[in-house]
């Protein structure tokens, strides 16, 4: 009886801050097309690298563009929670960066 080894455990992808735009980019372009949201004019929109994604202008795909965009960048063994922000008539779609999120907090 053979015995296969055992595989590796897979690392954590790490990101560097020159790819980090390059990836985000290619991950909100896939889910723009899969959503079938327009192409943005600009681009993927970082804010202090606290929230990755785009603005987008209608509600019902903002959802499933931010899901998309986490998928994208899990493929590639990034972890990341979609989120949707509506700020004014801004709609924000993509992620948060965990750290940047506030912690409920019992006072």
């Amino acid at each position: 009886m053979a015995i296969s080894p055992t595989p590796a455990p897979k690392k954590a992808a790490l990101v560097s801050a020159r790819e980090l735009n390059t990836v985000v980019a290619a991950a909100v372009k896939a889910a723009g097309a899969r959503v079938k949201v327009p192409p943005a004019d600009d681009g993927p929109l970082i804010i202090k690298w606290e929230l990755i994604g785009r603005i987008l202008r209608d509600l019902n795909q903002a959802q499933p563009f931010a899901q998309e965009v986490v998928k994208e960048l899990s493929a590639k063994s990034i972890k990341a929670t979609p989120a949707v922000l509506i700020i004014d008539k801004k709609i924000l779609a993509g992620f948060f960066e965990k750290i940047q999120v506030p912690v409920e907090r019992q006072f």
